[in-house]
């Protein structure tokens, strides 16, 4: 960490992958950036099961080197033990060391001019006429910094948002996971039941050297829900388990986008704005695309004088134009999912082994876009007939 500086084009809170993409766009803008992280090392510590696109990749320029594996398919297990294949060419994704990734990007960052300031917390953001600025506290002291702008990037941290005058998201799920020596097939694997994820699901994703990441999203007691998962996982034939390579990791992630993502002087991205898909509580795609706006959105900004709430509501209405038809969607069919009991969850993973559906899935299915597979499904008079045999199911 270098000497701090006091006065930059625009301050971002949050030093996780979103942010720091944000400050590369940026900076390649010729705006001054600062990053502001609380941890001393990016990358550490990290909760995230390392799906990425190969869409991501490609649209956002990623540190290709972060890659340990590829996957285009994924099998959907029932309570019961029924199997479904997840399958097609647009959900072909990379499974990514996130250390080696976020530290990609650091580097990336860095080269573009962005400056870091790491081990330090922001106590608060004050936002004035003329500027932003971020109480900070560091292994010297206590400072302040000032901008034109700043931007939230602070994950799943919302301490900042109440006093900026946001909201927090209003749906959370509860996540555990492990990461620990052992095999499976070459496929990640999804696992449903209430036994298991009460209102969401389990997985297994194989990493290369005999590793697995093993997870659990829940409505609650996560950590509880994943050891006995595991205990499961150790009665199937084809996975074998050994030692851990990690402790249990838990974090809640957000299920629903705050109700307003602007404000004078200030933008909200990725997890902290809850830009994170519903049915899989994966968030970089979304808050990397958001980012990118928020970006282009603050560019315009400096060009124009402007940094008024006003101008600046261009960056939501832009990222709803693009992800808001997945978000509304996926909310639906996860809110009419979560109530299925096992009996009714076998019969949905029977339905979706079905030709027409795996080919509906073939043609309309996307690892970052769920809302059209959704609305085309939902378009099938078959889905109807289903759904009232599986709500019925007793």
């Amino acid at each position: 960490m270098g000497k701090l500086n006091f006065k930059y084009d625009v301050v971002i809170i949050g030093g996780g992958p979103v942010g720091i993409y944000t400050s590369i766009k940026l900076a390649k803008e010729g705006l001054r950036v600062l990053v502001i992280e609380e941890d001393a090392q990016i990358g550490k510590p990290r909760f995230c099961t390392g799906l990425i696109s190969r869409e991501s990749f490609e649209r956002f320029s990623l540190p290709k080197e972060a890659i340990e594996k590829e996957f285009n398919c994924a099998s959907v297990f029932s309570p019961l033990g029924s199997k479904a294949s997840l399958k097609s060419k647009s959900i072909q994704a990379y499974v990514t060391d996130r250390t080696k990734f976020d530290f990609s990007l650091y580097n990336m960052a860095k080269e573009a001019g962005v400056e870091f300031f790491l081990s330090c917390h922001c106590r608060g953001l004050k936002v004035y006429s003329d500027r932003v600025e971020a109480a900070v506290s560091y292994d010297q002291g206590d400072t302040t910094v000032r901008s034109e702008a700043a931007v939230l990037s602070t994950g799943i941290k919302y301490n900042l948002h109440r006093s900026l005058g946001f909201s927090v998201p209003g749906n959370f799920l509860d996540c555990s996971q492990v990461q620990l020596a052992g095999e499976s097939g070459s496929e990640i694997e999804i696992f449903l039941g209430n036994s298991i994820a009460p209102h969401s699901f389990g997985w297994v994703v194989p990493l290369e050297k005999k590793r697995l990441r093993v997870g659990i999203s829940t409505r609650k007691n996560s950590p509880v829900f994943l050891r006995s998962f595991l205990k499961h996982l150790k009665l199937k034939d084809s996975i074998t388990l050994g030692r851990y390579f990690t402790d249990i990791m838990r974090r809640p992630i957000p299920l629903e986008p705050i109700k307003q993502t602007y404000a004078d002087r200030m933008l909200v991205v990725g997890d902290a704005a809850g830009q994170v898909k519903p049915t899989t509580g994966g968030g970089i795609y979304f808050g990397l695309l958001c980012a990118d706006l928020a970006a282009q959105t603050l560019a315009k900004a400096f060009k124009k004088g402007d940094f008024s709430g006003k101008f600046l509501s261009h960056y939501e209405t832009n990222w709803k134009k693009q992800i808001e038809f997945d978000l509304t969607m996926s909310i639906y069919l996860r809110k009419l999912i979560a109530r299925f009991n096992d009996e009714q969850i076998e019969e949905l993973v029977k339905f979706i082994s079905q030709d027409n559906v795996q080919q509906l899935m073939e043609k309309y299915a996307d690892f970052n876009h769920h809302g059209r597979f959704i609305k085309e499904l939902i378009k099938m008079p078959l889905f109807w007939k289903h759904l009232y045999h599986m709500v019925n199911v007793k």
